[in-house]
């Protein structure tokens, strides 16, 4: 009788553990990768603010996603707040483009952008994240806060990445840290859309952009911009050059790694104009640049600079780039 009740109580264990095992929760980085495993399209909305030096720039955010016959197409557009300026990165089955309607340009790459490297603003780069070793999860009223270690090659001043998720697993709002646990990068999101819609033709190159000119922005008066990033390296030659009837200050800077600037107001052009690139295509989130080994260039708020250099790389030519200041060398 005795044996007869222990191997009924064994048996009633093991079921009780197998009920919990099934019904429990699960983890949620598994939740996450349920959620978005089938998806063939999303719509994420949002503002983003970055940390530059003491400034902080605002950003109306908006990514489009879509497969489409094993093709995958992204559509990320950035508005800058105070310039009131738009830039957007299309990826179609012809290749990579940047939509510039300030420059009044369509800029096309080669390369595999955006999976080249992690986007803060992608669900694919999030679950790449929540993939990795030591993440942290942690259970909170609404959701689920995730927190983990990243590296992002363009932006160096992003390490710790902070994410808020609600309990159906749609991303909420994230903020990225430097090493002192300093906000960088924060991102709020006010849509989030699993099933938006969308179709081929809203990742179509327009024919035509309509011209943007900023609300404010550099002028001729204030420059040469200075870059607060520079290596150690001193500013040893200022100088102005005239080309074509605009503009170009020269900087040159010495130290173990030398390199030089050169800066002027970015031109707009008539008609739109479609320009074929060579070498890589380089995101940095709110700088967008080409880059082909010894020298970046990129416009930021209406001024268009060149950096050359032997010994930069090019996650050191993008940090500098992206500490372009209003210092107004006088």
């Amino acid at each position: 009788m005795k044996k007869k009740a222990i191997v009924i109580a064994a048996v009633a264990v093991v079921l009780i553990a197998a009920i919990f095992l099934i019904f429990r929760d699960k983890p949620f980085n598994q939740q996450f990768r349920e959620t978005t495993a089938g998806l063939t399209s999303y719509l994420l909305e949002g503002d983003m603010e970055i940390t530059k030096g003491e400034d902080i720039k605002s950003y109306a955010l908006s990514v489009k996603y879509l497969k489409e016959q094993e093709q995958d197409y992204f559509r990320v557009s950035l508005t800058d707040k105070d310039l009131n300026q738009e830039q957007e990165i299309i990826r179609n089955q012809e290749g990579v483009y940047v939509i510039t309607p300030s420059l009044n340009q369509i800029f096309k790459f080669e390369g595999n952008w955006p999976t080249n490297s992690l986007k803060p603003y992608l669900l694919q780069s999030m679950g790449e994240i929540m993939d990795q070793d030591g993440v942290q999860v942690e259970k909170t009223a609404d959701g689920y806060r995730v927190s983990a270690t990243v590296t992002y090659p363009n932006n160096h001043n992003f390490n710790v990445q902070e994410m808020l998720f609600d309990a159906d697993a749609k991303i909420q709002y994230l903020e990225i840290f430097n090493a002192d646990h300093v906000s960088q990068l924060k991102l709020s999101f006010t849509k989030v859309d699993y099933a938006p819609g969308l179709t081929v033709e809203d990742f179509a190159i327009p024919d035509q952009l309509e011209k943007q000119t900023a609300a404010t922005g550099a002028m001729e008066a204030d420059l040469p911009l200075l870059p607060m990033e520079t290596y150690d390296a001193t500013l040893t030659n200022s100088s102005v050059l005239e080309s074509g009837g605009s503009l170009q200050h020269i900087l040159e800077y010495s130290g173990d790694k030398n390199f030089t600037i050169v800066e002027q107001i970015a031109q707009s052009e008539e008609t739109t104009q479609t320009v074929i690139m060579s070498g890589d295509l380089i995101d940095a989130v709110t700088l967008l640049g080409q880059y082909d080994g010894t020298q970046m260039t990129t416009v930021i708020d209406s001024v268009q600079y060149t950096i050359y250099s032997e010994e930069l790389s090019e996650q050191e030519m993008a940090a500098v780039l992206s500490s372009m200041q209003v210092v107004v060398m006088k």
